[in-house]
């Protein structure tokens, strides 16, 4: 073949949500505590919730039950309830970080769209050089079985040159001009395949390395969008007198969501942050386990001495 690929495919590790920034996001909350968690539960309801997220109410309700569960299961008391008055307001604000947020996914997903179209193009390309190495060796055993033949052919001929040939030399010399013609019409098939997959192939590999150029192009525009460090807050528990609100500001998917509310709750429920980092209550989003979200040692030790057991 004529063509080969000369670019490289650069594959791009894309981490959405909060997982871009890592240890540059943070959660804070104000200095202000909630009520007594374990005397009187605490009451929320849905308040402001923008449309720009990609969330249902019932979706959100449901993973305000699995933060519930999470923080009371510990203590095994009934600590925060959905109520229509609740006290504390559950807002999602769409910020401009959630902006950003969701442009990074959307973005993230034309890269990987455009890798998996490059996958598939290349296992296809694969197939045609593949199909076309192989009829190369066709083409070459063909022709050498074909140059065999005329070998054998002019050596019988030179044997009998000047001679008064037999009726089975004769019969030889018709059987080895058969044999070349139909050697000489598979070769010329062959060849004609032979082309024809060259071709094929040859714009294969244009159209791989076209896409993997546009691949990389949308990389390195990501990086320069995306890829430089940002610090705000994700969530915030803010009390102002009788008014208290939890008001999330960004996440990048359900898990995410779900691990910003249950530190936000913890603000809720009187918990300062604690020092480990992979706790709900560490000041930063980094270490928690999020696919499996738990309570450390250091939460629950804090909601105890928060509720006096």
């Amino acid at each position: 073949m004529n063509s080969k690929i000369y670019s490289t495919l650069f594959i791009l590790i894309l981490l959405g949500g909060w997982f871009i920034f890592g240890d540059e996001l943070t959660i804070e909350s104000s200095n202000q505590k909630g009520s007594s968690p374990c005397q009187e539960p605490l009451t929320y309801s849905l308040g402001d919730i923008d449309s720009r997220f990609d969330i249902t109410h019932k979706e959100l309700v449901e993973i305000m039950d699995e933060v519930e569960q999470l923080w009371e299961s510990s203590v095994d008391k009934d600590l925060i309830n959905l109520s229509q008055n609740g006290k504390i307001a559950l807002n999602l604000i769409y910020s401009e970080e959630q902006k950003q947020t969701d442009a990074e996914r959307q973005f993230s997903s034309r890269i990987t769209s455009k890798e998996q179209r490059a996958s598939v193009v290349e296992r296809e390309y694969k197939r045609l050089s593949d199909r076309y190495e192989k009829a190369e060796e066709d083409v070459q055993q063909t022709l050498d079985e074909y140059n065999s033949k005329i070998a054998s052919y002019n050596q019988l001929a030179k044997e009998w040159d000047g001679k008064e040939a037999t009726s089975k030399v004769i019969a030889r010399f018709k059987t080895l001009e058969r044999e070349i013609s139909t050697l000489e019409a598979s070769l010329k098939r062959e060849k004609q395949n032979l082309s024809a997959l060259r071709e094929r192939t040859n714009a294969k590999t244009e159209q791989l390395n076209k896409l993997i150029k546009e691949h990389n192009n949308l990389i390195a525009e990501y990086n320069d969008r995306f890829s430089k460090p940002r610090k705000f807050d994700q969530g915030r528990f803010v009390k102002d007198g009788d008014n208290q609100a939890i008001n999330i500001y960004q996440f990048g998917n359900r898990a995410q969501l779900k691990t910003v509310l249950a530190h936000e709750v913890g603000h809720a429920l009187g918990l300062d942050h604690v020092n480990n980092p992979k706790s709900i209550m560490h000041n930063m989003m980094a270490e928690q386990n999020m696919a499996n979200l738990q309570l450390t040692e250091e939460d629950i030790s804090a909601l105890k001495k928060q509720c006096n057991l």
